[in-house]
């Protein structure tokens, strides 16, 4: 019971507030209230600008999280898995490492090694040809989101390594000399029974991916590049935030959060019954 309570009161409390708000038009302004405007601000969001390049880059997070998030960790986990188990435990804390640090940390990282005139990595590819030099990543409509999905993507590889490093170790050993004896190398041990046996790992990283990669990149629109330039970086969770803390436009947020709630919550619903036909 209390921790029914708890999640009442923390979770389904301002879930209610949010839907609720979602039909209001407030400021936030003290001594103000909630004026009812019905589903106006649904209206006005899906004619906002904005909208657009937002949904349109949450779309260019999300697909372009999944490598990160399951093709990249697994083939580090798979090429990891048979070295001994002192180097298994340094690979695993390196790649792990990225994961513990804080996103403004990171962000101030890469904002210095992506500077101008001084960065290294501005630096590197400009002695490479690849850029010109003094390049600016973060004013570029380009480069800009492309640099915000790597640092994001980076941060990501350490947890996905370790859940699959962990279902590895769960495969029976047994399979692999059965397909040994049947003549399977290394591609059809790989293909015939380490995927079929961790694809429910495999599944829950890929909705995880799908369902939070654009949160996950929040922290480093924010801090890198508010959103610009000319809104190509932003997505709709920064949006959001810009809604009700830049335009102080509580009602507009809370119906893009209602709006995505629902997009998201089928989503969910339809990965969940694709988990249950595969695991």
């Amino acid at each position: 019971l209390p921790a029914l309570a708890l999640i009442l009161f923390w979770v389904y409390k301002p879930l209610v507030q949010t839907l609720s708000l979602a039909l209001c038009r407030w400021t936030m302004v003290p001594g103000t209230e909630p004026q009812f405007v019905g589903l106006s601000n649904f209206a006005r969001l899906l004619t906002n600008k904005d909208f657009l390049p937002a949904v349109l880059n949450t779309l260019f997070y999300t697909v372009g999280m999944l490598p990160f998030a399951v093709i990249i960790p697994l083939l580090l986990a798979v090429a990891t898995q048979n070295v001994n188990e002192k180097a298994r435990r340094v690979y695993r804390a390196l790649y792990f490492i990225p994961m513990i640090m804080a996103p403004v940390a990171t962000s101030t990282i890469f904002q210095w090694l992506c500077a101008p005139g001084t960065g290294l990595l501005n630096r590197l590819l400009s002695a490479l040809g690849v850029v010109e030099a003094g390049a600016s990543f973060f004013t570029d409509p380009q480069l800009c989101r492309v640099i915000i999905l790597l640092i994001s993507g980076w941060k990501m590889l350490g947890f996905s390594t370790i859940l699959f490093s962990a279902a590895l170790t769960g495969v029976n050993t047994q399979y692999y000399e059965a397909a040994r004896l049947d003549g399977a190398g290394a591609f059809r041990q790989f293909w015939d029974v380490t995927l079929p046996m961790i694809s429910p790992t495999i599944m829950l990283l890929v909705m995880m991916s799908v369902l939070f990669s654009s949160q996950w990149t929040f922290a480093y629109i924010d801090v890198l590049s508010q959103g610009g330039p000319y809104g190509m970086s932003t997505n709709i969770y920064y949006l959001m935030y810009k809604f009700a803390f830049n335009d102080m436009n509580v009602g507009l947020c809370a119906a893009a959060a209602t709006m995505f709630m629902v997009f998201f919550g089928i989503l969910a619903v339809l990965l969940q019954r694709a988990n249950r036909k595969l695991a």
